[in-house]
C-alpha cells in the first residue's frame, strides 16, 4: 500500500522548497531584468539594475523561507484538527449507534478510575503529602526503648529522663512533651468535658505554630510559679465562646481551677498528638514532683537539627541514656532510646492495609480494561467489513488505527470525568474510615495532585484498552472482509480474546483470595471470645477534680453516692466501677515479683493493672477458675488482695496454684504486697486481634481512683439509663458533666472497624472484578458460539448430538477457567504475604479459602459459559448453512 505523503519528511524535502524559492526569485529577477532592458538598458545594467531593486537576496530567501514554513505548518495544523474533528465526529456517531457497548464501556471505567482516585486521594495524604508542619522531615517521636526488659513496643519517658535527654543532647534542635488532660469547663455555660493537652512551654515553638489570636505557650509557663494560662483551639472558641474577641484574658474554670486564656490556635492546626485538645496548658512542674524516674507519663517530639540523621541522634541519646543506667541502675537499666519519624509515627499500622487497598482498585481497574479490550477485539471483529470498505476508498492503516484510537479516547474521557466525580465521593466515604490519628492530622481531600493523577489513569486506562484491539482490527487483511463478510479468518484474534480473559481470571482470583482472607478474619475476630461480655452494658466516665475533691475520702463518698443511687433506679439492672474498661485504649501497668519464688529472667517486665469493684467481674460476665471475687470484707485498712488473670498466673506461677500467693510491688521488704486471692480467665482487654496479657485486677476500696468508669447495664434500654445517669449526676455534683455513654457494642464495633472496612472494600472490589471476568468468559464464548455457527450447523447436519455441541463449549470454557484459576491461585499464594499483617486466626495458605475462591470462580465460569453453549444447541443446521 502507498505510504501516505508527510511533507518536510526528510532533509532532501527541505532542500527541494530551498530550491524552489530559488528559483522563484531568478525567475521575479529575471522579469525584472528584461523590464530594465524594455526601458533602454543593456543587459548587464539592466541585471544589475534588478538585484539593486530586489534587495538582500540571502535576507530575503530566509524571509520567504520562514514565511513559506509557516504557512506550511499553519496549513498542517488545520489539516490535523480537521482530521480529529471529523474523528471526533465519526467516534462519536460510533458510540451513539452501539448504546449498550457505550454505557458497559462508561460504567465500567468511571468505576475503575473513580475508585482509584479515591484511593489515591487517601494515599497521597496519608503516606505521601509531608505533614503540615515546618521541615517535617526533622521531627521524630522519642520513645525509650524496653525490649530488654522483655517488652515489644516502645514507652513513654519518664519527667527526669526528658529533661536529660532535652538538656544533654547534641543532635536536636528541641524537644518538646504532652500528656493527656481531661479537664471539665463549668464557667460560661452548661459543664462540659473537655479534651486537653499538658505540654511543655516550646511545644508551639518546636512545631513553628504562629497563633490566630493572642499568644500561645512559651518555655517561661513551664515554670511553676508562673500564672496558670491555656490556650484554646479555634473549635471551642466558636462553639462555646461565639467566636467572642474579648476571650483573651477572660478566666476559665477547668476542673475547679482557674486558668486565664492567653490565646487561640489557627483553624489549621493540626496538633501532631493521639487526640485533638480543645485547651491546651503547659507542665508547670515543680523540681520537687513526686513524679520521678520510673514514673513513665510523658510522650516526647523532638527536632532534629539540619543535616543529621536519625542514626546519629540515636547514637547521641543512646550515650545519655548509657549514663542514667549507671548512675540509676534500679530505674534505668537496660532502658534504651527507640526513634520513629513523626510521619511514621502518625500512619502507624495503616500503611499495609492502604497499600492492600491500592492494589486492590488497581487489579479492579486493570480487569475493566482487559474486559473493555475483550469487548473492542469483539466490535472489532463486528466491524471488519466497514474497515475493509475504508481500506479500499485509500484510508492507510495509521489512519484507521487513528480513528479506532479516536473513538477509545472518547470513552476514556467520559470514564474520566465519570470516575472523577465518584472519586470526590469515594474520597470522603473512604477517609470516614481511616483511622482518626490520621485524620486529625492529614486533611484527606482531592486535590490537583490527585487530579492530575486521575488524568493519568485516564490516559493509561485508554492506551491499556485500547491500542491492542486498534492494531489487531488493522492486522488481517482489510480487503479480505468484503470478500469474507466480518467473520475473521484466523485464530490469532480467538486466541488473543482467550488470553485475556485467562488474565481477566486471574486476576479476578487474587482479588478474591484476598477479600476471602480478609473476610475470614473478620468472621473468626467477631466469634472470638473476648473474655468479658459484648452486648448489654453501657459505659460512662466520670471525673472527679483535685481541684474541689482534695481528699480522696472525700471522692470515694461521692462516688458511693452516685453509685447508690443509680443501683436505686428501676431504670438500671446493674452498676459497677472500673479504673481501666474494656477497649478503652488507655492502660496502666506495674512491676511486681512474686514472693518466696526463684529468681527468673523470664518474668514479664509488668503486669496490668486495674481497679474494680466486688461485682464488676460478675456483671462482666468473667470466668472465674480458683479462689474468689472481692466482697465488702477487703476494706481500705485491711489486707491488700488482688485476682490475676490465669494468663499472669501463669508466668508468675508456673505449675502452681496461684491462690494465696503474693506479689510484692518492689524489691525492698517495705514494698506493698498484695496476696492473690482469686484467679479469672484471661480477656483480650485491648480488642480481639489483641493477645493476652497479665493482669492483675485490684479492689477499688484498697485503690480508689479520681477518674472512673462506670458500667451500667439498663433494666428499660439505654436512653432511660441515660436520664438516669444524668439526674443523679446533677444530684451529686452538678459541675460534673453528663459524659459520653457508649454501649459495649459500639466500642467492640470501633475496635474492629478497620478490619471491617478492609474486608468489605476489598470484597466489593473482588465482586466487582468477578462480574467483570465472567462477562468476559461469557462474550468470548458468545462470539466463539457466533463464529463458529456455521461449523456447528455442519456437525449438526452430519448427526452431532447436541449434547455434544454443549460439551464442545463447555470444554472450550472449562480450558479458560482452568488456565486462569491456576495462574490466578499461583499469584495469590505469592502476593498473599502483603496481607499477613492485617489476618487475624488465619494465614495467607488459607485451604478454605484456596478451595472456595477457584471453586466458585470455576463455576461461575460454567455458568457463563452454559448460556452460549445452550445457545449453539438450538442451531438450526439449515439456516446456519444458508445463511453463510
Amino acid at each position: 500500500m502507498k505510504k501516505p505523503f508527510r511533507l518536510n519528511a526528510s532533509g532532501q524535502k527541505q532542500r527541494d522548497v530551498q530550491r524552489d524559492v530559488q528559483s522563484e526569485i531568478d525567475l521575479h529577477l529575471e522579469l525584472r531584468a528584461r523590464e530594465f532592458e524594455s526601458l533602454g538598458m543593456n543587459a548587464g545594467d539592466a541585471r544589475v539594475a534588478a538585484l539593486h531593486a530586489f534587495g538582500d537576496r540571502t535576507t530575503i530567501e530566509v524571509e520567504v523561507n520562514s514565511l513559506r514554513e509557516t504557512t506550511l505548518k499553519e496549513r498542517r495544523r488545520r489539516d490535523w484538527m480537521a482530521e480529529v474533528r471529523q474523528d471526533v465526529a465519526i467516534g462519536l456517531r460510533g458510540l451513539r449507534r452501539a448504546p449498550a457497548f457505550t454505557l458497559v464501556a462508561l460504567l465500567t471505567l468511571g468505576i475503575g478510575i473513580g475508585a482509584n482516585t479515591a484511593i489515591f486521594s487517601v494515599l497521597r495524604s496519608v503516606l505521601i503529602r509531608p505533614l503540615p508542619y515546618a521541615n517535617p522531615e526533622q521531627l521524630v517521636q522519642v520513645w525509650s526503648d524496653h525490649r530488654a526488659l522483655g517488652r515489644a513496643a516502645p514507652e513513654w519517658l519518664t519527667p527526669p529522663d526528658f529533661e536529660d535527654w532535652r538538656d544533654s543532647n547534641k543532635t536536636f534542635s528541641g524537644m518538646a512533651a504532652f500528656q493527656g488532660w481531661a479537664p471539665d469547663i463549668t464557667s460560661d455555660g452548661e459543664p462540659e468535658s473537655l479534651t486537653g493537652a499538658i505540654v511543655s512551654g516550646n511545644m508551639f515553638e518546636l512545631l513553628n505554630i504562629k497563633t490566630a489570636m493572642g499568644r500561645l505557650l512559651n518555655k517561661a509557663d513551664d515554670d511553676a510559679g508562673a500564672q496558670p494560662v491555656v490556650v484554646i483551639s479555634d473549635a471551642l472558641w466558636k462553639r462555646r465562646f461565639g467566636a467572642d474577641p474579648k476571650i483573651l484574658g477572660r478566666p476559665m474554670l477547668l476542673s475547679g481551677m482557674s486558668w486565664t486564656v492567653v490565646g487561640v490556635l489557627p483553624k489549621e492546626f493540626r496538633a501532631p498528638l493521639p487526640f485533638t485538645p480543645d485547651v491546651v496548658r503547659a507542665i508547670r512542674r515543680p523540681p520537687s514532683a513526686p513524679c520521678g524516674r520510673g514514673c513513665i507519663v510523658m510522650r516526647v517530639i523532638g527536632r532534629l537539627k539540619p543535616n543529621v540523621s536519625i542514626a546519629a541522634a540515636h547514637a547521641d541519646l543512646s550515650r545519655i541514656a548509657a549514663q542514667e543506667a549507671r548512675d540509676y541502675p534500679r530505674t534505668n537499666d537496660k532502658v534504651g532510646v527507640w526513634l520513629i519519624p513523626l510521619h511514621q509515627q502518625i500512619v502507624g499500622d495503616s500503611k499495609p492495609a492502604l497499600l492492600a487497598l491500592g492494589g486492590a482498585v488497581a487489579f479492579v481497574l486493570l480487569i475493566g480494561c482487559v474486559n473493555l479490550a475483550n469487548l473492542l477485539l469483539v466490535r472489532g471483529a463486528a466491524r471488519a467489513r466497514e474497515l475493509g470498505v475504508r481500506a479500499a476508498l485509500g484510508a492507510g492503516y495509521g489512519r484507521i488505527v487513528r480513528q479506532l484510537l479516536t473513538e477509545n479516547a472518547l470513552l476514556a474521557v467520559g470514564g474520566g470525568a465519570i470516575g472523577v466525580t465518584l472519586g470526590f465521593a469515594g474520597s470522603r466515604v473512604i477517609a470516614v474510615f481511616v483511622p482518626e490519628s490520621i485524620r486529625r492530622v492529614q486533611e484527606i481531600r482531592v486535590d490537583a495532585p490527585v487530579l492530575l493523577f486521575a488524568l493519568g489513569v485516564t490516559m493509561l486506562a485508554a492506551l491499556m484498552f485500547g491500542l491492542l484491539p486498534a492494531i489487531q482490527s488493522v492486522k488481517p487483511n482489510l480487503f479480505g472482509a468484503l470478500r469474507s463478510g466480518s467473520r475473521e479468518t484466523g485464530r490469532g484474534g480467538n486466541a488473543l480474546r482467550s488470553g485475556l480473559v485467562v488474565a481477566q481470571l486471574s486476576l479476578a482470583v487474587v482479588l478474591l483470595v484476598g477479600a476471602g482472607l480478609l473476610l475470614r478474619s473478620f468472621l473468626l475476630m467477631n466469634k472470638l471470645d473476648l473474655g468479658y461480655r459484648s452486648s448489654g452494658v453501657a459505659m460512662a466516665n466520670v471525673a472527679f477534680p483535685r481541684a474541689r475533691y482534695t481528699e480522696i475520702a472525700r471522692t470515694t463518698l461521692a462516688m458511693n453516692d452516685l453509685v447508690t443511687r443509680l443501683r436505686n433506679s428501676s431504670a438500671i439492672r446493674g452498676v459497677e466501677l472500673t479504673d481501666v474498661p474494656p477497649l478503652s485504649g488507655g492502660d496502666q501497668d506495674i512491676s511486681v515479683i512474686p514472693v518466696g519464688e526463684p529468681v527468673r529472667q523470664d518474668l514479664p517486665p509488668s503486669i496490668w493493672m486495674r481497679s474494680i469493684s466486688p461485682g464488676y467481674m460478675k456483671l462482666m460476665h468473667m470466668q472465674f477458675i480458683s479462689g474468689r471475687e472481692f466482697n465488702a470484707d477487703d476494706r481500705p485498712d485491711g489486707a491488700k488482695v488482688g485476682i490475676i488473670n490465669d494468663e499472669a498466673a501463669r508466668r508468675y506461677f508456673p505449675g502452681q496454684n496461684a491462690v494465696g500467693r503474693i506479689l510484692a510491688t518492689g524489691s525492698d521488704s517495705a514494698a506493698p504486697r498484695i496476696t492473690v486471692v482469686g484467679v479469672v480467665a484471661s480477656d483480650r482487654h485491648d480488642g480481639p486481634n489483641q493477645p493476652y496479657k497479665p493482669e492483675l485486677f485490684l479492689p477499688f476500696a484498697q485503690f480508689p481512683a479520681r477518674a472512673v468508669t462506670l458500667i451500667i447495664e439498663p433494666a428499660r434500654g439505654v436512653a432511660a439509663s441515660a436520664r438516669m445517669l444524668r439526674q443523679a449526676l446533677k444530684e451529686v455534683d452538678p459541675l460534673i458533666p453528663m459524659p459520653d455513654y457508649p454501649t459495649m457494642e459500639d466500642q467492640l464495633g470501633s475496635a474492629v472497624a478497620l478490619p471491617r472496612l478492609y474486608a468489605t472494600l476489598v470484597g466489593a472490589f473482588a465482586a466487582a472484578a468477578l462480574l467483570l471476568a465472567v462477562l468476559g468468559v461469557y462474550g468470548v464464548m458468545a462470539y466463539a458460539v457466533s463464529q463458529r455457527q456455521r461449523e456447528i450447523g455442519v456437525r449438526l447436519a452430519l448427526g452431532a448430538s447436541p449434547s455434544r455441541i454443549l460439551g464442545m463449549v463447555l470444554t472450550q470454557g472449562g480450558k479458560l477457567a482452568a488456565m486462569g484459576v491456576v495462574v490466578g491461585t499461583i499469584a495469590a499464594l505469592l502476593l498473599g504475604q502483603l496481607l499477613t499483617a492485617l489476618l487475624f486466626g488465619v494465614t495467607a495458605f488459607d485451604a478454605p479459602t484456596l478451595i472456595a475462591v477457584p471453586s466458585v470462580l470455576a463455576l461461575m465460569t460454567l455458568v457463563a459459559s452454559w448460556i452460549p453453549a445452550r445457545r449453539a444447541m438450538q442451531v438450526d443446521p439449515l439456516t446456519a448453512i444458508r445463511d453463510d
